[in-house]
């Protein structure tokens, strides 16, 4: 009996192995890891910085340290993800001496409720400070060290929302720079905040790490890798319906793999992914999120509304012309600044240079639908 195939394309998650489509930044970010550099992602979310990181330590052999500092809001809560993210693929009896210098954070072993098995977890004191996440990230350097693991702190821009950032980044670099064997991989999405972080003169970060962009996949490695993973799985694709599929989701990493992944489920065994197939895929990948779009255009004025849809439909490049204010109704430039602007606050769009952007393609593409 032939073996059934399993989708081949991810998507909302992190991806590696045959799931991982090759960037061209990863021998730079290989060779950077091993000779100890420190290196920044920057891209907007879901462009697949933390599966490039993830892939290339994979590949090198080298364990990763994975500290997610999203949403961050106190000292405490930076040396809580530090240490458990140090923990999480530890073996109990490998990490004895971890406990005793970390008595004063008061590590207990609690039961996971899905696995069944042992974590690790602190609570370190309210009134934790900059200086006691050094001395934790000092420890963990030396842990790093003696396994030959790097340290990947993820959106790491959150960390300037915390109370007098400017002296504990400071400090961060202070440690870091001593560092010599233990590479540090940092990746963020916010990219103004990120580039001022390690391009601006005056922060303390300034040139501690190589910054990479980390956007749009290379067109044509992306067109191989998805006619590939078709023709692995017994399948095939048009080409024209591959050209398609990136031009609807502007080769947007994550995007691009959610539509596949419904354009293949679509496409029957030993069938040839075409036009009308995508066009059912492209409804169903929109339903799917149809509920989070519509909340999203209601908590925005009429004028607002209107400007985004005019956007969605006459494309990002063209605001400020007489067209796009008409099709709107909006009388003025300042007005359809002002409510675009307010998209890009709400990370419904972000801005390029003069151009507006959707963050989700399938946004766009929805509201391209609408009266």
């Amino acid at each position: 009996m032939q073996k059934k195939h399993t989708n081949p394309f991810r998507f909302n998650q992190v991806v590696e192995k045959e799931y991982f489509c090759r960037r061209q930044e990863s021998t730079l970010v290989s060779d950077l890891i091993e000779s100890g550099q420190n290196v920044a992602l920057i891209g907007p979310r879901r462009t697949g910085k933390t599966s490039l990181a993830l892939e290339v330590c994979r590949k090198a052999k080298r364990k990763v340290v994975h500290s997610d500092m999203m949403r961050v809001d106190s000292y405490a809560e930076v040396i809580k993800r530090l240490i458990e993210s140090t923990m999480r693929d530890s073996k109990e009896p490998r990490i004895e001496s971890l406990i005793q210098a970390l008595a004063h954070l008061r590590p207990t072993w609690a039961i996971d409720p899905i696995s069944g098995g042992t974590q690790l977890t602190v609570t370190p004191s309210p009134q934790s400070t900059p200086q006691n996440v050094v001395d934790t990230l000092r420890l963990i350097e030396k842990r790093c060290k003696s396994s030959g693991s790097i340290l990947f702190i993820d959106e790491f821009q959150d960390l300037t929302a915390l109370p007098k950032h400017e002296s504990f980044i400071a400090q961060i670099r202070s440690e870091i720079q001593h560092w010599k064997d233990t590479a540090i991989i940092f990746a963020g999405s916010d990219r103004d905040k990120m580039k001022a972080l390690f391009t601006d003169p005056d922060n303390p970060c300034y040139q501690s790490a190589t910054i990479l962009m980390i956007e749009r996949l290379e067109e044509q490695t992306f067109k191989r890798y998805i006619h590939r993973r078709f023709e692995q799985t017994g399948k095939t694709i048009q080409p024209e319906c591959i050209e398609q599929v990136l031009d609807l989701t502007n080769q947007h990493p994550n995007s691009a793999q959610k539509l596949l992944h419904f354009l293949w489920s679509k496409t029957p065994e030993k069938g040839l992914a075409e036009t009308k197939t995508l066009q059912s895929a492209l409804n169903l990948t929109i339903r799917a999120e149809q509920d989070e779009f519509e909340r999203a255009l209601g908590n925005l004025t009429l004028l607002q509304g209107r400007a985004l849809k005019t956007a969605a439909k006459l494309g990002g490049e063209s605001t400020n012309s007489i067209d796009f204010l008409e099709a709107a109704r909006i009388r003025n430039h300042a007005s359809a600044t002002k409510a675009l602007l307010r998209c890009v606050q709400l990370k419904i769009l972000q801005k390029e240079g003069a151009r507006y952007e959707f963050t989700n393609p399938f946004f766009r593409a929805w509201l391209k639908q609408l009266p």
